[in-house]
């Protein structure tokens, strides 16, 4: 951090207690709107004027794990906090009934709310996974059919076997031929991301093939800079200095609009690609993500309830701009998370590594239906470390859950996935264990568990349209890179005594990379 970039955090805390007590009558009031002590949940180092922000500052580079420690220690695996006189109260639940109510019980009790898409909405805008009621659920119908079996078959068939066996493997095997170490985290992510393009865009895009390319270097430290800027927002509550630094455009203010002027650049270049490629093949082929929210947004075609919800033309671009964005964000983070966590989990379990190998060996025509125990492998990792590690929504009416725990109208309602992994009463004694084995039946058949249970995908209404293209897809590409390649992991330390850092974001990057030697199996 440089001097300027720590004098701005200084005014930040400075800002934040200011205006504490510019606020003070905000504790007096939450003193009569509190829940009764009866309905209160276990709320650890609470401070009676700051709440959990001293605790907050002192953990936020652990954060998932600083929340798994407090919830694993609460009684119902549901824990209270609050900001500094009880703004941004919230309520944490690592309880699969708690998870339950919350995503399928009352659903309707809960969505986004104003903070989240006020943190997040210059990066996602009115996109999916921002939107609530109606805008949600027309995008969601639209979304669906991107991930029918029909384009889970093109996907498979078409995409990504191209973007496999012509861009990944030869690259691997290139890494192997020079002996040189790879950043196996870097390769996974450029592949996500062309095939997202691919599949949800019908744009080709070339990361991958264009390595050295600064355009594409800007292009995914842009997405890195304003995914973290928004993630510590979201855990934040807005303050002057914040505002200050957006009317000003310093700090991490500028650092936002920069970052986002970039993907907004690559957003609209591929909008525009794809309007081309309308114009020169109209009518032919499987309308893919793209070309659906842009016929629903036609007017000469009738247009229809979402176009009517953004009437300008401006307002249907944008639109479309958020649409491209947050599918960037699902397709090149999540199974790039998954994989590279499964990767380092395999070095670091070489018994499981063995006997994944020798399933995908006994596959080479590259058929992943029946591996199950790669299934359960990927499955374990993903316990261990989600791709969305803490997922939170807003209660629109005072609520109770299962526990007893009182939810009031505007509290933040989250859960941790991150933290439900490593729960001893939900997974046994050897919780912190990679043991692919507990999703296997006698016989080797994968049994699953309830989504409450394992949220990973989410549940209920808003539960991952994906979740079987994503498992066609990390299976598929584990199952090639195991079948030829053998992986030293260099950097970091494969032990499952020293777990690797994560860069505090939405997501769970490995902190550095994950750094790899190759070698061609015999």
């Amino acid at each position: 951090m440089d001097r300027a970039e720590a004098t701005m955090e200084i005014a930040h805390l400075v800002s934040v207690l200011l205006f504490l007590f510019t606020t003070a009558i905000l504790y007096v009031r939450r003193s009569h709107a509190s829940p009764s002590k009866a309905g209160k949940a276990y709320c650890p180092h609470p401070n009676p004027v700051l709440g959990n922000t001293v605790e907050f500052i002192r953990n936020r580079g652990r954060f998932f794990d600083w929340y798994a420690d407090m919830l694993r220690a609460a009684p119902s695996n549901t824990i209270e906090a609050w900001g500094p006189f009880g703004a941004s109260h919230a309520v944490t639940t690592a309880d699969p009934a708690g998870v339950d109510h919350l995503l399928r019980a009352s659903f309707a009790n809960y969505n986004r709310g104003t903070q989240f898409r006020a943190a997040q909405s210059d990066l996602i805008g009115d996109g999916i996974f921002g939107a609530d009621g109606r805008l949600w659920s027309l995008q969601r119908k639209l979304a669906s059919y991107a991930f029918s079996s029909r384009s889970l078959r093109r996907f498979t068939e078409d995409v990504l076997a191209v973007h496999l066996g012509r861009r990944l493997l030869p690259f691997l095997d290139a890494a192997a031929g020079s002996g040189q170490a790879v950043d196996l985290q870097e390769a996974l992510r450029r592949f996500a991301f062309d095939n997202i393009c691919h599949v949800a865009f019908g744009v080709e895009s070339s990361t991958f093939l264009e390595w050295g390319d600064h355009r594409h270097q800007a292009l995914f430290a842009a997405f890195d800079a304003a995914v973290k800027i928004s993630f510590m927002r979201t855990l934040t509550p807005s303050t002057p200095v914040r505002k200050l630094t957006k009317l000003l455009n310093v700090g991490k203010s500028r650092q936002l609009r920069e970052a986002v002027g970039v993907i907004d650049h690559h957003a609209m270049s591929v909008i525009e690609a794809k309007e081309a490629s309308q114009r020169n093949n109209r009518g032919e082929g499987d309308p893919d993500l793209l070309s659906r929210f842009m016929a629903a947004m036609d007017e000469e075609d009738g247009g229809g309830e979402l176009a009517a919800m953004f009437p300008t033309p401006e307002a249907k671009r944008r639109l479309l701009r958020d649409v491209v964005v947050s599918f960037v964000l699902a397709g090149k983070d999540t199974t790039t998370s998954a994989l590279t966590w499964f990767f380092w989990l395999l070095a670091a379990n070489p018994r499981c590594e063995r006997r994944v190998h020798d399933e995908v060996s006994r596959s080479p025509d590259g058929d992943v239906k029946g591996m199950r125990y790669l299934h359960a492998a990927l499955t374990e990792a993903m316990r261990l470390y989600p791709p969305v590690p803490f997922n939170g929504l807003v209660a629109v009416a005072d609520d109770v859950l299962p526990d007893g725990t009182k939810v009031r109208a505007g509290w933040f309602a989250n859960y941790s996935a991150y933290a439900m992994g490593r729960m001893e009463k939900l997974w046994g004694d050897n919780f912190l264990e990679f043991v692919p084995e507990r999703w296997l039946s006698d016989d080797g058949e994968f049994v699953a568990v309830d989504a409450a249970r394992y949220p990973v995908f989410h549940a209920g209404p808003r539960a991952c349209p994906g979740k079987e293209m994503a498992y066609v897809q990390m299976k598929t590409v584990a199952a090639a890179v195991l079948r030829r390649f053998r992986l030293n992991v260099q950097a970091p330390t494969a032990s499952m005594e020293s777990p690797p850092a994560y860069e505090m974001t939405g997501g769970m990057k490995i902190l550095g990379g994950l750094h790899v030697h190759l070698k061609i199996r015999d």
